[in-house]
């Protein structure tokens, strides 16, 4: 009698560790298609930074101290459209124009937003986006 429990015993436990083998099993191929699947989305989006050996920015000084610029309007941390974005304007704003630049055929303005805090209130904005500017504040000229 006490040789059979033990053999069932046995036999319980051999089954048992097979059943968690494959279980495990299991659950590394999910883990490998898993990763293989995270990969393949992160370099689908992970746009890599392309290499420009011809950047020039050329520094102009500004003949505009203020102007108005467009809703959803794009702050950028650079003069290039491929820089980081570190603000989005929901509303036409005035803003005080401080620098001016072109590159890639384009011309940015580093300009202060009249906001409240002063985080990200200072950055590039594209000419496109610039409505209106102003010499001073009774001369108005359209931009484009």
């Amino acid at each position: 009698m006490k040789y059979i429990l033990f053999i069932i015993l046995i036999l319980s436990l051999i089954v048992l560790y097979f059943y968690y083998e494959k279980k495990l099993e299991l659950m590394r191929k999910q883990l490998m298609i898993t990763s293989h699947q995270y990969n393949n989305i992160r370099n689908k989006y992970d746009v890599p930074k392309k290499a420009n050996n011809n950047l020039s920015i050329r520094f102009i000084t500004p003949s505009y101290k203020t102007g108005i610029i467009n809703t959803d309007s794009k702050l950028y941390i650079a003069p290039l459209d491929s820089s980081q974005i570190i603000r989005k304007t929901n509303i036409r704003m005035e803003v005080s124009v401080l620098d001016s630049a072109e590159s890639n055929n384009q011309t940015w303005y580093y300009v202060n937003l009249p906001i409240d805090n002063c985080i990200n209130c200072r950055g590039w904005i594209n000419s496109k986006d610039v409505s209106m500017f102003y010499s001073e504040s009774a001369s108005i000229s359209k931009s484009n």
